[in-house]
């Protein structure tokens, strides 16, 4: 529960920011800039963290009925290389 409370966190406040900065970059400032990136790091933030969350802990992921092709795919990709 922890880990994806501060996944999810993370990653909205990485991705909006991200929006923010290039919106102010371009020369947008506006408070619009600001809820847009709150918007974009909401609709991609959340999916995100719960998809890394996914995939770094299967099993409990598995118990609870979350099980994201995705991630398998991803997961199984890392198997068969290591050193990537």
């Amino acid at each position: 529960m922890h880990l994806r409370l501060f996944l999810i966190h993370i990653w909205v406040a990485s991705i909006g920011g991200a929006v923010v900065i290039a919106g102010l970059a371009m020369g947008y400032v506006t408070v619009a800039t600001f809820i847009w990136g709150a918007v974009i790091g909401l609709a991609l933030g959340i999916p995100a963290a719960l998809l890394n969350w996914v995939y770094l802990r299967p099993n409990r992921s598995r118990e609870i009925g979350w099980t994201w092709p995705i991630a398998d795919r991803i997961r199984a990709a890392a198997r068969q290389h290591p050193g990537r």
